[in-house]
């Protein structure tokens, strides 16, 4: 199931933007030279999946939780507040874990084509949950900042990650790109300000732009939550 929630009223959205921007020393470049993806907190996903051994994650989580929080704390309450009342339930950040941030795309890092990658949300194997949280309820987030002039988006595939596999072991398909042979994609378009919530347990992908005209930008925030007795554990 997909939502979405207003957050941001327009003005508010610039003025994060600009914030955003104001901190440009602090984002981390992904990719080859000149970057122009970048990364503002610590993403799992990036930072600690690919190598749960790794210290890396905890480092960036540690220096740039009081960063965020210095410069965004007004942004933490109101997704807390918003998420928790549609969630029906409090919202908690734990200390130990990175705080939701920020994907920036400059214009030469918008894609026209589907080349992101296709994924299920299981970053949350890479870490240890206390006692009372129960990983098949979990949930990831998107809030759109600024978008590309032509739009932006999600492709979302409704196909778990319990299908694909038992697919794969029936040796229908090899990979999760042949799931798209078999499901329909459903377009989710973003909008400024309002924030996409979904299980992370569907088979999705960034959407791309019809096109890039010169100084689009696609800047959102990203987060997951788990739910552990009787609240929300965000983190990214």
């Amino acid at each position: 199931m997909i939502n979405s929630l207003t957050v941001l009223t327009g003005p508010n959205s610039a003025a994060l933007r600009d914030a955003v921007h104001g901190l440009r020393p602090h984002w981390t470049p992904r990719g080859p030279e000149p970057a122009a993806f970048f990364t503002l907190g610590a993403p799992s996903y990036l930072d600690l999946a690919p190598d749960p051994e790794s210290d890396v994650y905890q480092k960036r989580a540690d220096s740039s939780r009081p960063l965020l929080r210095e410069s965004f704390g007004w942004l933490y309450t109101r997704l807390a507040d918003v998420l928790g009342e549609h969630l029906g339930a409090p919202v908690h950040y734990p200390e130990h874990l990175a705080l939701p941030g920020f994907h920036v795309w400059l214009s030469a890092a918008v894609f026209t084509k589907p080349i992101a990658p296709l994924h299920f949300d299981l970053q949350y194997r890479a870490f240890s949950w206390p006692p009372g949280s129960d990983l098949k309820r979990q949930i990831s987030f998107t809030l759109a900042i600024r978008l590309p002039a032509a739009g932006g988006g999600l492709n979302l595939w409704e196909v778990s990650h319990e299908q694909f596999l038992r697919a794969r072991e029936k040796g229908w398909i090899e990979s999760v790109a042949d799931l798209r042979r078999f499901h329909a994609l459903r377009y989710v378009p973003y909008t400024v300000g309002r924030m996409v919530i979904h299980s992370g347990h569907a088979l999705h992908q960034v959407a791309p732009s019809a096109r890039v005209e010169p100084g689009d930008e696609r800047l959102t925030l990203q987060g997951h939550g788990v739910w552990c007795d009787g609240r929300w554990l965000l983190y990214w």
